[in-house]
């Protein structure tokens, strides 16, 4: 799928002196490798948002982590 992307002046500037150093071969490989990194961040943070939301309903329903952890332990053996 290939786009086309609009990038301001002062954008286009800080690409060029990052491509310039640290290698990158093309625009397209660096706006590439960048935005892959930013959805890896973004998937995180989404990961880290529904673990917190985990954490928040088994402690609303007063369950330790010693509670837990002993159920992984047993559901283990």
């Amino acid at each position: 799928m290939e786009k086309k992307i609009k990038f301001s002046e002062k954008i286009e500037k800080d690409i060029k002196m990052v491509m310039d150093e640290f290698g990158f071969d093309s625009e397209n490989e660096f706006v590439e490798e960048a935005v892959s990194e930013k959805i890896l961040e973004l998937k995180k943070q989404i990961f880290f948002n529904i673990t917190d939301q985990i954490a928040t309903g088994l402690r609303s329903k007063g369950v330790s982590a010693k509670q837990i952890l002993d159920e992984f332990e047993r559901v283990r053996e």
